[in-house]
């Protein structure tokens, strides 16, 4: 029963009772919503390549692994990305169910949106248009949020929870436009009410669900607070009154204390200014980070490009950074039960490290944001820096930049008892028009069997700078840049 609290003054115990808290990650799912730069249209239409702004948001990266539900026959359940909820049994094969999720927010609202590709729509229970109707029965989507994160451990259609659903709730919109909006205590449907949601059909026969819900009815969260959130598709194969599957992101549909962690982002983490640099020989000592705070990421935590439930101790991770007047320096300590680092020799360069057991870091120095997968701002030495268990490194996506001990950058990495570190030194002076703060991202890569099995972020996903969290440089305003 997680953030459940007892009262050890009169020794009661509240059963069901819960606290809001929006500063502490459940032992669920973590993802990133990023904020956007202008409302999308909601139009049933989800038009990334048109420039809508949905292509700011998380999940935008149009990839087969990165915010995704879908068909995988290597799973137990043949699904990544979700679980099978409501008696399913599971996908058939890639045309049955195929989900593309995006979350974004602005200072008004929440934006979610889901692109499903389904062999078979059936809207023949909830009529088109209609209000709080069995919209379960139907190919439908829903989405459930805890906006005060207070994790209610019961499950509950029926608003019996202390605080009723004043932070949140359940919103549904089917193929065919139906709503529901009773489990969220009907708070006012439509294009210019506290929430609205449309589905329509894209050139490639793939349904558009758009959803639109005001702060205001989550409890008005800020920046950088905690929601619970959780999405759920239903889908309806044969019509009538049965449903054949439902396919769920985190947890139990209406129970608060089973959804996702949903962060509004970036994560930002402040580096102190140390007198005194970590040497960089791939062993964190005592001290050496200073007063640096910890980024510890695990299945929990972390937002998964890839297959994205694992147990704890696969591949957890830590990091710490501190800075210098004239270098960043960041440490990644890994927990790995198997390391594996076949595919690029100990001490190559520009190998096929993502492969391998290893770590990456990414530097959007001048903050630039840049939009796509591997977009970098200019031809400067911005962008990735990887090191493998084994010594092998890569930098091709920093313009090359060479590495040694005193080039252009460097790194170290040593083996542990439970797994690996790498350290890293970048020189201020090649950071391209270094802003304060700049963009950020560490992602680890796990390597069991000869091929990655899933990559584990901090923030957002690797080559996509406005995915990228935010770094801060303690007791310095920078805002100027040199060439090395």
């Amino acid at each position: 029963m997680k953030k459940l609290f007892v009262s050890m003054l009169c020794c009661t115990l509240f059963i069901g009772v819960a606290f809001a808290d929006r500063s502490t990650l459940d032992d669920t799912k973590t993802r990133v919503a990023m904020p956007l730069p202008q409302p999308p249209v909601l139009d049933g239409l989800i038009d990334l390549a048109g420039g809508e702004s949905w292509q700011y948001a998380a999940g935008a990266e149009n990839t087969s692994s990165y915010w995704v539900m879908r068909f995988d026959e290597n799973q137990e359940d043949y699904i990544q990305g979700a679980r099978i909820g409501n008696g399913g049994i599971g996908p058939l094969d890639n045309t049955d169910i195929d989900v593309q999720i995006f979350v974004g927010y602005d200072s008004s609202y929440l934006y979610v949106a889901m692109i499903v590709v389904d062999d078979y729509i059936f809207t023949d229970t909830a009529a088109a248009d209609s209000q709080n109707g069995n919209t379960w029965l139907d190919d439908a989507a829903e989405v459930f949020i805890d906006g005060d994160n207070s994790n209610y451990d019961v499950r509950d259609t029926a608003g019996s929870k202390p605080e009723g659903w004043s932070t949140g709730g359940q919103y549904v919109v089917t193929a065919n436009n139906a709503y529901r909006e009773a489990e969220a205590g009907n708070p006012g449907f439509g294009p210019n009410a506290p929430w609205y949601g449309i589905c329509g059909v894209d050139g490639s026969g793939r349904l558009n669900y758009e959803f639109r819900i005001s702060l205001s009815l989550l409890g008005n969260p800020k920046p950088g607070d905690i929601i619970g959130f959780d999405i759920a598709i239903d889908d309806d194969d044969d019509g009538g009154d049965t449903l054949e599957n439902q396919y769920v992101w985190s947890g139990e549909t209406h129970v608060e204390a089973t959804y996702g962690n949903m962060i509004l982002g970036p994560r930002s983490y402040t580096a102190p200014l140390v007198s005194t640099a970590p040497t960089v020989d791939g062993v964190i000592s005592a001290g050496e980070y200073g007063t640096a705070s910890e980024i510890k990421i695990n299945p929990h935590t972390g937002n998964y490009d890839g297959v994205d439930e694992w147990e704890l101790g696969d591949h957890d991770w830590s990091a710490w950074v501190v800075h210098t007047t004239d270098k960043l320096y960041v440490a990644v300590a890994v927990t790995d039960d198997a390391i594996s680092t076949d595919a690029a020799a100990a001490g190559s360069v520009d190998g096929e490290t993502w492969t391998d057991d290893s770590v990456e870091m990414f530097l959007d120095t001048d903050a630039s944001d840049t939009n796509g997968s591997g977009g970098r701002n200019g031809n400067q030495w911005e962008g990735q820096f990887v090191m493998t268990a084994n010594g092998a490194v890569r930098s091709a996506e920093a313009s090359g930049a060479v590495f040694g001990a005193n080039e252009q950058w460097f790194a170290a990495t040593k083996t542990t008892s439970t797994g690996y570190v790498v350290e890293f030194a970048i020189p201020k002076a090649i950071m391209f028009e270094m802003k304060n703060p700049m963009g950020f991202d560490i992602a680890v890569n796990d390597d069991d069997t000869g091929a990655r099995k899933t990559q584990l972020a901090w923030n957002g996903r690797p080559h996509t700078e406005l995915s990228y969290g935010d770094l801060f440089l303690a007791g310095t305003d920078v805002n100027v840049w040199e060439l090395y």
